[in-house]
């Protein structure tokens, strides 16, 4: 009976160690569908109540990587923005704005340039009056028939006087150089406005055109101020030298006779006929009662006006060497008060303008006078050239 209990006991064991086995592999290989697959062969069940990780697929792969820490800084998308993006817009830009740093570098220059000369000119032309009044206070006083002390003063009158016209030269040169970088500068404003019109640019080439296009305007506005000092200092140059020229002959004169004389009887009779046109000038006709030799009719940019005014010139010239001519800026006289002010500006601008032309094409300055009218049978700003 022992042994009958001892045996049943054995088969108890065997069986509870049997059944065991077979739960534990229901347990981990049953849930997933293949209970027939052995113990420890692959992949198990793992339960958790932890959310899924989050998953990011790589663009043009099937690949997926876990959005962990390690990872989201290589996979974070950026956001895009153009002004990232080079252009072939981007690159002229570029180039532009370096042809304007070189023009502003260029125009600083000339200002340094004209500043210099009129410095120089102010040094000299105070010595020269110095030396001219020392020479006629002993004349004034008395002394004696070519007195050499008078002689070698009014030789260092005349070297100052050479520095001064030299100085002159100088000028031309640099109005020269302006007109040159004026259309230079028009060149690349032209430039800058084509480029607009190039595909392929983002918001941001565009903006940085509209600041290229500022500059260049500013630099324009510049140039033509500074030329139209040159041009200024030029004719007020010019006269000067022709009239204390003709006072020189007069005080040399006058240090070879002993007597003070005053000034050359050219430059008083010069005076005199000048201070008679413009009374004449101020009391004539408006200037549509006779016919001009030419009309220039602002009525649109860049207006090519050059050769016809040219040619009148010639063949009055041709016909009358000494003829003088005045220069009419006429503007339109209908509008408001502010209107007509803008007109009149606009249309004195371009006279000035025209009378730039007329000297460089070699007319004296002294032979032109501008004056400023305004009727009501222009619509845009003209300019009359008449002969005296």
């Amino acid at each position: 009976m022992p042994h009958l209990h001892f045996r049943n006991l054995i088969s108890a064991c065997a069986l509870a160690l049997v059944l065991g086995g077979c739960t534990n592999d229901f347990v981990m290989s049953g849930s997933s569908g293949a209970s027939d697959r052995p113990a420890g062969r692959g992949p198990s069940l793992v339960t958790s109540s932890n959310p899924a990780p989050d998953v990011i697929y790589r663009r043009g792969s099937r690949d997926t990587v876990l959005a962990g820490a390690d990872t989201s800084a290589a996979m974070h998308t950026q956001p895009f923005y153009s002004s990232h993006v080079e252009t072939l817009v981007t690159r002229k830009v570029a180039d532009l704005n370096h042809d304007l740093s070189a023009l502003q570098h260029t125009t600083s220059a000339f200002q340094d340039r004209l500043n210099g000369l009129q410095a120089k000119s102010d040094t000299d032309a105070a010595q020269y009056y110095e030396i001219v009044a020392t020479i006629n206070t002993e004349l004034q006083s008395g002394t004696t028939a070519g007195n050499p002390v008078l002689v070698e003063k009014w030789n260092l009158a005349r070297n100052k006087l050479d520095n001064l016209s030299e100085s002159a030269s100088f000028l031309n040169a640099l109005a020269t150089d302006l007109s040159n970088e004026a259309s230079k500068a028009s060149y690349l404003q032209d430039n800058v406005r084509a480029a607009y019109g190039l595909s392929g640019a983002v918001k941001e080439d565009h903006e940085s055109l509209r600041q290229v296009e500022d500059g260049v305007n500013q630099q324009i506005v510049y140039l033509n101020r500074l030329l139209t000092s040159v041009n200024d200092e030029i004719s007020r140059r010019s006269a000067y030298l022709r009239t204390e020229n003709l006072n020189m002959q007069t005080l040399s004169l006058a240090i070879n006779n002993g007597e003070l004389y005053g000034q050359n009887i050219t430059n008083s009779l010069f005076k005199k006929a000048t201070d008679a046109n413009s009374k004449v000038m101020s009391a004539a006709a408006p200037p549509a009662m006779h016919r001009p030799l030419v009309i220039i009719r602002f009525d649109r940019p860049n207006v090519n006006y050059e050769e016809a005014l040219y040619n009148a010139v010639s063949q009055a010239l041709e016909k009358y060497p000494g003829a003088r001519f005045d220069l009419v800026a006429v503007s339109p006289s209908k509008g408001n008060p502010a209107q007509m002010a803008l007109a009149s500006s606009e249309a004195r601008k371009n006279g000035e303008a025209v009378m730039r032309s007329l000297a460089q094409m070699g007319l004296p300055v002294e032979r032109i006078r501008l004056n400023a009218a305004n009727s009501s049978d222009v619509r845009n700003s003209e300019v009359h050239l008449y002969l005296q």
